[in-house]
């Protein structure tokens, strides 16, 4: 994975001088790019969430009915 700077020299954002404060900037864009697209993908893929935790609690149920017939 590249870092932000790397990303920024490549989409020639970055200027050849040390700029401490122009890569502090970037560092911080790339943060809440990272934070948006994280939240985007969470919320796009919620129903399926939502799915696959309802399966797994029936799975969980079904489990603990299986375990207490065979303890009794």
């Amino acid at each position: 994975m590249k870092t932000s700077i790397e990303m920024a020299r490549e989409a020639d954002v970055y200027c050849t001088t040390r700029q401490p404060t122009l890569d502090a900037m970037l560092e911080r864009f790339a943060a809440l790019v990272r934070a948006d697209e994280k939240e985007r993908i969470i919320a796009a893929n919620a129903p399926e969430i939502e799915k696959t935790n309802v399966h797994i609690k029936m799975l969980e149920d079904e489990i603990a009915v299986i375990r207490a017939r065979g303890q009794a």
